[in-house]
Protein backbone atom coordinates (compact mmCIF):
# COMPACT_ATOMS: atom_id res chain seq x y z
CA UNK A 1 0.00 0.00 0.00
CA UNK A 2 3.34 2.16 0.11
CA UNK A 3 3.18 5.46 -2.38
CA UNK A 4 -0.90 5.43 -2.97
CA UNK A 5 -0.78 8.99 -3.65
CA UNK A 6 2.63 10.54 -5.23
CA UNK A 7 3.38 14.73 -5.48
CA UNK A 8 3.27 15.82 -9.26
CA UNK A 9 4.08 19.08 -9.43
CA UNK A 10 2.52 21.02 -6.49
CA UNK A 11 -0.40 18.73 -6.55
CA UNK A 12 -1.17 15.38 -4.75
CA UNK A 13 -2.50 12.82 -7.11
CA UNK A 14 -2.79 9.19 -7.85
CA UNK A 15 -2.19 7.15 -11.22
CA UNK A 16 -5.27 5.13 -12.40
CA UNK A 17 -2.50 1.94 -12.42
CA UNK A 18 -2.25 2.44 -9.36
CA UNK A 19 -5.85 2.37 -8.38
CA UNK A 20 -6.12 -0.42 -10.87
CA UNK A 21 -3.75 -2.56 -8.83
CA UNK A 22 -4.59 -1.45 -5.36
CA UNK A 23 -8.62 -2.61 -6.07
CA UNK A 24 -7.36 -5.67 -8.20
CA UNK A 25 -9.25 -3.94 -11.30
CA UNK A 26 -8.11 -4.69 -15.22
CA UNK A 27 -6.33 -1.36 -16.30
CA UNK A 28 -8.57 -1.23 -19.28
CA UNK A 29 -11.93 -1.50 -17.22
CA UNK A 30 -10.40 1.24 -14.89
CA UNK A 31 -9.54 3.56 -18.21
CA UNK A 32 -13.02 3.23 -19.05
CA UNK A 33 -14.77 4.25 -16.21
CA UNK A 34 -12.25 7.60 -16.26
CA UNK A 35 -13.35 7.97 -20.04
CA UNK A 36 -16.93 7.61 -18.81
CA UNK A 37 -16.49 10.32 -16.14
CA UNK A 38 -14.81 12.59 -18.32
CA UNK A 39 -17.91 13.16 -20.59
CA UNK A 40 -18.97 15.61 -17.93
CA UNK A 41 -16.81 18.45 -18.66
CA UNK A 42 -16.90 19.44 -14.76
CA UNK A 43 -14.62 16.58 -14.01
CA UNK A 44 -12.16 17.24 -16.62
CA UNK A 45 -9.63 19.28 -13.93
CA UNK A 46 -9.89 16.05 -11.98
CA UNK A 47 -7.93 13.93 -14.52
CA UNK A 48 -4.98 14.21 -16.49
CA UNK A 49 -4.04 12.19 -19.49
CA UNK A 50 -1.04 10.37 -19.38
CA UNK A 51 1.15 7.18 -20.49
CA UNK A 52 3.67 4.88 -19.32
CA UNK A 53 6.16 2.08 -20.76
CA UNK A 54 5.23 -1.96 -20.30
CA UNK A 55 8.32 -3.11 -18.76
CA UNK A 56 7.35 -6.82 -20.09
CA UNK A 57 6.76 -5.52 -23.57
CA UNK A 58 7.99 -1.88 -23.76
CA UNK A 59 5.14 -0.55 -25.58
CA UNK A 60 3.78 2.57 -24.63
CA UNK A 61 0.12 2.51 -23.45
CA UNK A 62 -2.40 5.03 -21.55
CA UNK A 63 -2.58 6.20 -18.49
CA UNK A 64 -4.59 9.03 -16.15
CA UNK A 65 -3.14 10.94 -13.03
CA UNK A 66 -6.19 12.22 -10.77
CA UNK A 67 -6.51 14.25 -7.87
CA UNK A 68 -8.37 13.50 -4.60
CA UNK A 69 -12.10 14.42 -6.43
CA UNK A 70 -10.97 12.65 -9.26
CA UNK A 71 -9.96 9.34 -7.09
CA UNK A 72 -12.92 9.85 -4.96
CA UNK A 73 -15.37 10.23 -7.92
CA UNK A 74 -13.94 7.14 -9.51
CA UNK A 75 -13.83 5.54 -6.27
CA UNK A 76 -17.35 5.91 -5.70
CA UNK A 77 -18.55 2.97 -7.99
CA UNK A 78 -16.39 0.57 -6.33
CA UNK A 79 -18.19 -1.84 -4.01
CA UNK A 80 -17.26 -4.52 -1.37
CA UNK A 81 -15.31 -4.87 2.23
CA UNK A 82 -12.08 -4.96 0.64
CA UNK A 83 -12.97 -1.70 -1.55
CA UNK A 84 -14.07 0.18 1.73
CA UNK A 85 -10.22 -0.07 3.40
CA UNK A 86 -8.73 1.03 0.63
CA UNK A 87 -10.92 3.48 0.04
CA UNK A 88 -10.09 4.93 3.72
CA UNK A 89 -6.29 4.21 2.98
CA UNK A 90 -6.41 6.52 0.23
CA UNK A 91 -8.15 8.91 1.89
CA UNK A 92 -5.32 8.84 4.70
CA UNK A 93 -2.69 9.02 2.04
CA UNK A 94 -4.14 11.92 0.32
CA UNK A 95 -4.53 13.89 3.50
CA UNK A 96 -0.53 12.91 4.46
CA UNK A 97 0.32 14.05 1.17
CA UNK A 98 -1.44 17.29 1.16
CA UNK A 99 -0.28 18.46 4.42
CA UNK A 100 3.41 17.91 3.35
CA UNK A 101 2.77 20.05 0.49
CA UNK A 102 1.46 22.57 2.90
CA UNK A 103 3.92 22.52 5.03
CA UNK A 104 6.83 22.34 2.44
CA UNK A 105 5.14 25.63 0.89
CA UNK A 106 5.47 27.39 4.47
CA UNK A 107 8.83 26.40 4.96
CA UNK A 108 9.24 27.89 0.92
CA UNK A 109 7.73 30.83 1.96
CA UNK A 110 9.46 31.34 5.52
CA UNK A 111 12.67 30.63 3.79
CA UNK A 112 12.09 33.77 0.83
CA UNK A 113 11.46 36.10 3.88
CA UNK A 114 14.41 35.05 5.64
CA UNK A 115 16.28 35.76 2.72
CA UNK A 116 14.33 39.16 2.55
CA UNK A 117 15.42 39.64 6.18
CA UNK A 118 18.99 39.00 5.54
CA UNK A 119 19.17 41.11 2.29
CA UNK A 120 18.04 44.10 4.19
CA UNK A 121 20.61 43.30 7.28
CA UNK A 122 23.01 43.14 4.73
CA UNK A 123 21.76 46.89 3.62
CA UNK A 124 21.68 48.33 6.38
CA UNK A 125 25.24 46.57 7.80
CA UNK A 126 26.49 48.32 4.80
CA UNK A 127 24.63 51.74 5.54
CA UNK A 128 26.12 51.54 9.25
CA UNK A 129 29.44 50.97 7.78
CA UNK A 130 29.54 53.67 5.94
CA UNK A 131 28.47 55.99 8.34
CA UNK A 132 30.52 55.31 10.72
CA UNK A 133 33.91 55.45 8.08
CA UNK A 134 32.68 58.63 7.29
CA UNK A 135 32.37 59.66 10.98
CA UNK A 136 36.04 57.96 11.33
CA UNK A 137 37.27 60.35 8.63
CA UNK A 138 35.60 63.36 10.33
CA UNK A 139 37.57 62.43 13.39
CA UNK A 140 40.72 61.66 11.92
CA UNK A 141 40.28 64.90 9.83
CA UNK A 142 39.83 66.75 13.51
CA UNK A 143 43.09 65.49 14.89
CA UNK A 144 44.62 66.31 11.80
CA UNK A 145 43.51 69.94 12.07
CA UNK A 146 44.74 70.08 15.75
CA UNK A 147 48.18 68.92 15.82
CA UNK A 148 48.67 70.94 12.48
CA UNK A 149 47.23 73.62 14.30
CA UNK A 150 49.79 72.37 17.24
CA UNK A 151 52.03 72.72 15.30
CA UNK A 152 52.09 76.05 13.99
CA UNK A 153 51.92 77.43 17.90
CA UNK A 154 55.17 75.46 18.79
CA UNK A 155 56.81 77.87 15.97
CA UNK A 156 55.41 80.56 16.82
CA UNK A 157 57.03 79.89 20.57
CA UNK A 158 60.28 78.44 19.02
CA UNK A 159 59.95 75.18 19.82
CA UNK A 160 60.64 72.88 16.58
CA UNK A 161 60.91 69.69 18.55
CA UNK A 162 57.59 69.66 19.36
CA UNK A 163 56.57 71.50 16.79
CA UNK A 164 57.75 68.47 14.63
CA UNK A 165 56.12 65.70 17.23
CA UNK A 166 52.73 67.44 16.71
CA UNK A 167 53.45 67.16 12.68
CA UNK A 168 54.29 63.82 12.88
CA UNK A 169 51.00 62.71 15.37
CA UNK A 170 49.29 64.33 12.58
CA UNK A 171 50.58 62.68 9.71
CA UNK A 172 50.02 59.12 12.25
CA UNK A 173 46.22 60.71 12.15
CA UNK A 174 46.22 60.50 8.55
CA UNK A 175 47.33 57.11 8.36
CA UNK A 176 45.03 55.70 11.01
CA UNK A 177 41.99 54.50 8.96
CA UNK A 178 39.39 52.05 9.04
CA UNK A 179 39.97 48.60 7.74
CA UNK A 180 38.49 49.01 4.03
CA UNK A 181 38.20 52.49 4.63
CA UNK A 182 40.14 54.90 1.48
CA UNK A 183 42.65 57.56 2.97
CA UNK A 184 41.31 60.88 2.45
CA UNK A 185 43.24 64.56 2.29
CA UNK A 186 41.84 68.03 3.02
CA UNK A 187 42.98 70.86 0.94
CA UNK A 188 44.96 72.13 4.01
CA UNK A 189 46.71 68.61 4.12
CA UNK A 190 47.91 68.24 0.63
CA UNK A 191 48.88 72.28 0.89
CA UNK A 192 51.35 71.07 3.73
CA UNK A 193 52.40 67.77 1.94
CA UNK A 194 53.16 70.26 -1.17
CA UNK A 195 54.25 73.31 0.50
CA UNK A 196 51.22 75.66 -1.08
CA UNK A 197 48.16 77.25 0.62
CA UNK A 198 44.85 75.58 0.56
CA UNK A 199 43.52 77.55 -1.75
CA UNK A 200 45.72 76.93 -4.27
CA UNK A 201 44.71 73.13 -4.25
CA UNK A 202 41.38 74.16 -4.52
CA UNK A 203 42.12 76.18 -7.51
CA UNK A 204 44.23 73.66 -9.10
CA UNK A 205 41.83 70.63 -8.31
CA UNK A 206 39.29 73.08 -10.50
CA UNK A 207 42.05 73.36 -13.38
CA UNK A 208 43.16 69.28 -13.23
CA UNK A 209 39.75 68.22 -12.85
CA UNK A 210 39.80 66.65 -9.69
CA UNK A 211 36.78 67.65 -8.37
CA UNK A 212 35.27 66.25 -12.04
CA UNK A 213 36.39 62.95 -11.04
CA UNK A 214 34.25 61.07 -8.39
CA UNK A 215 36.84 58.50 -7.75
CA UNK A 216 39.47 61.31 -7.30
CA UNK A 217 37.18 63.73 -4.69
CA UNK A 218 33.61 64.59 -3.01
CA UNK A 219 32.09 67.14 -1.31
CA UNK A 220 31.13 65.97 2.54
CA UNK A 221 28.42 67.52 4.68
CA UNK A 222 30.01 70.65 5.47
CA UNK A 223 30.98 71.50 1.91
CA UNK A 224 34.20 70.77 2.03
CA UNK A 225 36.21 69.09 -0.60
CA UNK A 226 37.99 66.09 0.01
CA UNK A 227 40.49 64.09 -2.06
CA UNK A 228 41.31 60.21 -2.41
CA UNK A 229 44.55 59.19 -3.36
CA UNK A 230 44.53 59.71 -6.72
CA UNK A 231 44.26 62.98 -6.15
CA UNK A 232 46.46 63.48 -4.33
CA UNK A 233 48.98 62.00 -7.17
CA UNK A 234 48.03 64.41 -9.78
CA UNK A 235 48.89 66.97 -7.26
CA UNK A 236 51.92 65.87 -6.58
CA UNK A 237 52.66 65.28 -10.18
CA UNK A 238 51.92 68.83 -10.90
CA UNK A 239 53.55 70.14 -7.58
CA UNK A 240 56.24 72.67 -9.56
CA UNK A 241 54.01 74.50 -11.64
CA UNK A 242 51.30 74.68 -8.59
CA UNK A 243 54.32 76.01 -5.83
CA UNK A 244 55.23 78.57 -8.66
CA UNK A 245 51.68 79.53 -9.37
CA UNK A 246 51.20 79.91 -5.64
CA UNK A 247 53.90 81.95 -5.42
CA UNK A 248 52.61 84.09 -8.54
CA UNK A 249 55.90 83.33 -10.46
Amino acid sequence: MKDLVVLKGQKAVTTSLRVADVFRKRHDNVLEAIRGLLKNKGTQQMFEESSYINPQNKQEYPMFYMNRDGYTLLAMGFNGKRALSFKLKYIEAFNEMEKFIKQRNAISIDSSLEHEKLAYKREWLIEMRKQNINKAHELRNQDVKLYLELGKVADDYQRPRMATDFRNEAIRAVSALPVGARREYSATEIGNMIGVSPIAIGKWANKLGVKRDADMSYRDHDGAWRYFPEALKVFQDNALEIQDDDLGL
